[in-house]
This record gives structure tokens, C-alpha cells and sequence, in this order.
């Protein structure tokens, strides 16, 4: 159906409400109107995390033991990134996704990020074979979108285990196999040396 306004659809939002977090069954203006859900197909959204990352400032990036970041190009663009050994899953900022003109898909499902100990947030877009390019070599990358400032890209754990990956924090770098077994290394810097 054509609409002037956002497609919930498209962003997972609740059809009664247009919130997100919940569906039209969980909806809580259900209760205010005396709808009480189908005991039989109602399941409750589970409040289940599905991701970890913790260090997405620069202040901590630059405090964590386990990270490195350097700019590299993601689909022939310049982005800096953040090798994090402490995050589950990979990540892209909403803004460079725009930059890049990703058409990612919409997750049936929200993905639950653990920012904090004490804060969680949802995202919903997700942007499947993305090209990291590092020393003429392409890898491949399923990045989450997710709201956030200091970086362009989080690349975790998925994708660090994925490609043999080795960071080494002494030498603010990153050791990498291509699917040919070469070795790689890529050296990290701040932003600033851009």
C-alpha cells in the first residue's frame, strides 16, 4: 500500500503504533483499547541480547587493550575503522552506510547490541557483502548498522575470526590471511593522521 509516511514494514515498527521494539501483538495501546492478544499465537518479544560492543569512543578506543583502528577503504571509500576483538558482530555507522548508498536489508527480528554494561540498543538494517579492501586484497563483510559517531566501521569478532586475524596492539596493527593464505598486515592510525 503507497503511504507518505515511513513504511513500518521497512523499519520493523509496530503496525498499531509505529514504535519499535515490539509488534502490533505486544503492542501495549492494545491494553489501553481492551485487546487482549490470542493466548495461542502470541509469543512475548524476548528481551535477549544479541551483540556485545563496548568500545566505540575514541577515548576508549584509545584505553582498550584489545583494539586497533586505521583507516582502509570499504567499497572504494575511505573509512575509519575499529579492529575490536571485544565486539560479537561487525558494524557500520548510519551515516557512511548513507555515504556508500547501502541498500541493506531490514531484519525480521531486532538485533540487540550491548553497548555498555548498562545500556543496550536495537538496530534493524543490515548490510551483507560489503568489499574491505587492505593491501589490494578484498574481504568480504556483513556489517550491522548502527547508530554511532567515532568510527565508520566496527569490524568484531565475526569477521576478525573469519579471516585468521591477529591484532596486535603493541604495534597498533592487524595481521590477516587472504583465502590464498598470504599474510597481510594492516597498520592502524588515528584519525587526525588522515
Amino acid at each position: 500500500m503507497r503511504h507518505s509516511r515511513e513504511c513500518y514494514r521497512n523499519t520493523s515498527a509496530c503496525f498499531r503504533c509505529g514504535k519499535l521494539g515490539h509488534r502490533i501483538a505486544d503492542c501495549p495501546k492494545n491494553m489501553e483499547k481492551g485487546i487482549k492478544p490470542n493466548a495461542e499465537n502470541h509469543k512475548p518479544v524476548k528481551n535477549k541480547l544479541n551483540a556485545r560492543i563496548f568500545a566505540i569512543t575514541q577515548e576508549e578506543a584509545d584505553n582498550a587493550n584489545d583494539v586497533v583502528a586505521g583507516i582502509i577503504l570499504i567499497n572504494k571509500m575511505h573509512a575509519y575503522v575499529l579492529f575490536d576483538c571485544g565486539a560479537t558482530h561487525s558494524f557500520v555507522s548510519k551515516i557512511f552506510a548513507k555515504k556508500l548508498k547501502l541498500k541493506g536489508e531490514t531484519l525480521s527480528e531486532p538485533l540487540r547490541v550491548a553497548k555498555s554494561a548498562s545500556k543496550m540498543i536495537e538496530t534493524y538494517r543490515v548490510h551483507q557483502n560489503c568489499k574491505i579492501c587492505i593491501g589490494n586484497q578484498i574481504f568480504k563483510a556483513k556489517l550491522i548498522q548502527l547508530n554511532m559517531a567515532e568510527f565508520d566501521t566496527i569490524l568484531g569478532m565475526d569477521w576478525l575470526v573469519k579471516n585468521h586475524a591477529l591484532v596486535v596492539c603493541q604495534k597498533e596493527s592487524v595481521k590477516l590471511q587472504t583465502p590464498n593464505h598470504e599474510e597481510i598486515i594492516c597498520h592502524g592510525r588515528s584519525k587526525e593522521q588522515m
